[in-house]
């Protein structure tokens, strides 16, 4: 199927989502339509206050910790959860990550540490917090998409 939007085409791909003509997907996103992520809630902080928030009361605007909707409380917790579900990368998610860079990062260090470089780290945050020093800390983290 293909529709328009603007000036831009989309195609549906073969996983089940719709990317422009080229058909180019982000790695991350191919590895998440496929159930290979953990997705990792680093907190439920975030500054934007956007009407449209899909994140649920119990970790809207609490600083708590989810890996695939477990909470969890170490970092160890969340390797367990990876090894448990076989992952092959992690989303990173919030709130906002960037409102706990430290931990963001921490993360990153500690699941590239123990999966290695090829385990898939993206992260999605909105532009609030995003700075040249921010982007710099997660790249040396070992984050691969933002």
């Amino acid at each position: 199927m293909l529709f328009s939007l603007y000036y831009m085409t989309f195609q549906e791909n073969k996983y089940f989502n719709y990317t422009t003509a080229d058909n180019k997907i982000a790695d991350g996103c191919k590895l998440c339509v496929e159930g290979k992520k953990l997705v990792l809630f680093v907190t439920g902080l975030c500054g934007n206050g956007c009407s449209y928030c899909p994140v649920s009361d119990n970790k809207n605007l609490h600083d708590v910790i989810f890996a695939n909707e477990r909470k969890v409380k170490s970092i160890s917790e969340v390797i367990e959860e990876a090894r448990l579900m076989d992952a092959k990368g992690a989303g990173i998610t919030g709130g906002d990550p960037l409102a706990v860079l430290k931990r963001t990062c921490e993360y990153i260090k500690a699941l590239k540490k123990e999966f290695g470089k090829n385990f898939h780290i993206h992260l999605y945050t909105p532009l609030l917090r995003v700075k040249k020093e921010s982007l710099q800390q997660l790249f040396d983290a070992g984050l691969d998409e933002i």
